[in-house]
């Protein structure tokens, strides 16, 4: 990961391994492990540099040609790509701990988190960090976008906000929504009674539990999507703050 960002300006999430390929050269053999990566939005952008004078997206067909090895051709060949699109984790976050709602005076919406809250949410920052997180989703409630600004800032992603995110909404399309964001790593910060259901959608789907199912507020689970199917979900409780 280190010399694909020295070289290349991206810095990226491993997705999979692919295996390696060896061959002679002259003095000995040279061994190559390959990797499938995606690009985060904290890539600095590349640089000509004393090992790369340019890079250039490919398609599959034009790497192919690219190459100068049969086994290297092959690996690329053989690989399913769809399958490697189709691969990430989702984080669905509910909000941390905001204003009581029935002293609240002002529009729900505009509710927000409390100072516990808030820490929270910097904490939630720090734990997902490493996370290879490409994609921020959000109910557009303020309590939602301020629970996910710390790591939206910390990782510099932009924060997309969605009405179908938001409490009460059309369960079909809010499911929808989450189920576009399969194949990248995304936070997907919304409310009690949305992120149940999601994941009640998700165990219609095959999605299996490693826990109990809890949803208290600043907590998240953390559900594996291989091949666009979901796998495993694991609880991760509010940090303690």
């Amino acid at each position: 990961m280190r010399e694909v960002l020295e070289e290349t300006g991206y810095r990226c999430r491993v997705v999979a391994s692919l295996g390696v390929t060896r061959y002679r050269v002259p003095g000995g053999a040279k061994e190559v492990n390959w990797f499938a990566m995606k690009p985060l939005p904290d890539s600095p952008g590349f640089r000509k540099n004393s090992e790369v004078d340019e890079i250039e997206w490919l398609s599959r067909r034009r790497a192919i040609q690219q190459l100068s090895y049969d086994q290297d051709r092959d690996l690329i060949e053989q690989t399913d790509l769809k399958k490697l699109a189709q691969t990430g984790t989702l984080y669905l976050l509910r909000h941390g701990t905001a204003a009581d709602r029935s002293k609240w005076k002002g529009p729900e919406e505009a509710r927000p988190l409390t100072k516990r809250g808030r820490r929270q949410a910097e904490a939630i920052a720090r734990s997902l960090a490493d996370a290879g997180i490409e994609r921020i989703l959000s109910s557009p409630y303020d309590r939602c976008v301020q629970t996910v600004e710390p790591l939206a800032k910390m990782i510099g992603a932009p924060v997309e906000t969605s009405p179908l995110l938001a409490e009460e909404p059309d369960l079909d399309l809010a499911y929808a929504l989450v189920d576009g964001a399969v194949g990248s790593n995304a936070v997907i910060c919304s409310h009690g009674d949305v992120i149940p259901a999601v994941v009640n959608r998700m165990m219609w789907a095959g999605l299996s539990l490693s826990s109990r199912f809890y949803c208290s507020k600043g907590s998240i689970w953390e559900v594996d999507v291989d091949n666009g199917k979901f796998t495993t979900a694991r609880y991760i409780p509010p940090p303690e703050v």
